[in-house]
């Protein structure tokens, strides 16, 4: 098909988002609605951590300061105890990282390759969500 893409076409495809959840640069477009979405989506991996390692997940992203994460590295969660927490944190620092052990160690009976994929999204996009959101807070402090 070559026919030229229009933004906003596929919108259709993803959950309903209400506008006002789209982020500030985007308000108003359909790259806002579809971050917004795809943001909504990412978080269902959320729910497959415990409090504890979501917790983890979240402060180890809050503090990244945006460099490539060391090979060996202080505090990063092993994936024989921590192991949901350990596949978030790849798929958000350093995806190419991610290997069969680490996938076979988070795996149980209830954990299919569908939670698998929200897992590593909610990864993925809180990554994505803190750098947009070091981004945002830099323009804003360059404005005033």
């Amino acid at each position: 098909m070559r026919r030229p893409a229009r933004p906003g076409t596929s919108l259709q495809l993803l959950d309903p988002v209400d506008p006002g959840e789209a982020p500030a640069w985007a308000q108003g477009t359909p790259v806002g609605i579809a971050y917004a979405a795809l943001l909504r989506a990412a978080m269902r991996g959320a729910g497959l951590l415990d409090a504890e390692d979501h917790d983890l997940v979240e402060q180890i992203l809050q503090d990244w300061d945006g460099s490539h994460p060391p090979l060996s590295w202080d505090g990063f969660p092993d994936r024989r105890e921590r192991p949901g927490a350990r596949l978030a944190l790849l798929a958000a620092l350093a995806p190419y990282r991610i290997t069969d052990e680490d996938v076979r160690a988070w795996r149980r009976p209830e954990h299919t390759d569908h939670c698998l994929v929200h897992l590593v999204a909610y990864g993925a996009f809180v990554a994505v969500d803190r750098i947009e959101s070091a981004i945002c807070s830099q323009i804003t402090q360059e404005a005033m």
